[in-house]
């Protein structure tokens, strides 16, 4: 008898041994299940990265955008290239931002993509979402989107008469005004259609004593091209629409509206995340004026007779 019971003992203990190692097993083997899709995850995903390539991101000047509904088809025809990861539209600038992987799809089909929509584009810039400039050096970013410094140079104010920013810290400040009171702009829907941009241009024209074919040959020389030129005379009419509609639509008496415009400037700009993200640029911008940190530079220029005083209160 005792030899019987001595034979379930052991019976019963190697059968509980045997299901530590049965149950041991399964666990090392769903840990290795589990590593092996991690692995096969990470390398999947480095392969992936290596045959469509770092994101990257692509700023056009887009035409012909004058309703809530040009920005959706813009965004829809750009979401079908291939490639294309996200797009941002800004309706009262007439520009648009994609981001695309690199190695799916080419700036050029983007750009012919919005164009055979309606929408002639041109490609002002690549950079990366970080803001580090691939064709163009990105000098600042103002809330994350990027300034250009080929942008400084170019006139805020397309009136060919009128004053230009001449140094670095007006220029800033004229640019990244311009791009915060677009940027606004777009949260009221504000429009411009293309029969406004060629009254206002046949006004310039005329002012200058131009003909057709002169001033078209000027603007692009003094812009880079005639789209982007096109573009700031859009710009300029979407500013002074928001201004006469949403800012201080009561206000006939020019020294109360001057008043209610500075004000609402101030209000805007102080609340802006603006980063002046280029070492050399921040010291230029420091050496002309004596201010490199946004939130202490406008101050010191909403005053002054700069291109975006000029283009706002006129």
């Amino acid at each position: 008898m005792s030899e019987k019971r001595e034979m379930k003992q052991i019976n019963i203990e190697t059968l509980e041994q045997a299901e530590r190692k049965v149950s041991v097993g399964k666990l090392k083997k769903s840990l290795l299940a589990v590593v092996a899709v991690l692995v096969l995850s990470g390398g999947g995903y480095a392969a992936y990265r290596m045959v469509a390539g770092d994101v990257i991101a692509s700023k056009f000047t887009v035409t012909n955008m004058t309703c809530p509904a040009c920005v959706i088809t813009v965004k829809e025809v750009a979401s079908k290239v291939p490639g294309v990861v996200d797009s941002e539209v800004s309706l009262a600038a007439q520009a648009v931002t994609i981001t695309f992987r690199e190695n799916q799809t080419k700036p050029e089909q983007i750009r012919d993509a919005i164009a055979r929509a309606g929408y002639p584009a041109k490609l002002d810039a690549l950079f990366r979402p970080s803001g580090e400039g691939i064709d163009e050096k990105v000098v600042a970013t103002v809330n994350g989107r990027p300034v250009f410094a080929r942008q400084l140079k170019l006139p805020v104010n397309p009136d060919e008469a009128a004053q230009r920013d001449a140094d670095p810290g007006a220029a800033f400040f004229s640019v990244v005004g311009r791009e915060l009171i677009l940027q606004y702009a777009d949260t009221k829907t504000v429009t411009t259609q293309p029969y406004e941009v060629e009254e206002e241009i046949e006004a310039l024209r005329k002012k200058l004593g131009l003909s057709a074919e002169e001033f078209a040959r000027k603007a692009a020389e003094r812009y880079g091209s005639l789209e982007k030129f096109l573009q700031v005379v859009a710009q300029r009419i979407a500013i002074r629409k928001l201004v006469a509609e949403h800012v201080a639509p009561q206000a006939s008496d020019p020294t109360v509206r001057e008043s209610k415009v500075v004000e609402w400037i101030g209000g805007l700009f102080k609340d802006a995340d603006v980063k002046v993200v280029d070492a050399r640029f921040g010291e230029q911008l420091h050496a002309s004026s004596g201010e490199s940190d946004w939130k202490k530079l406008w101050p010191r220029m909403i005053s002054r007779n700069t291109e975006l005083r000029t283009v706002v209160l006129q």
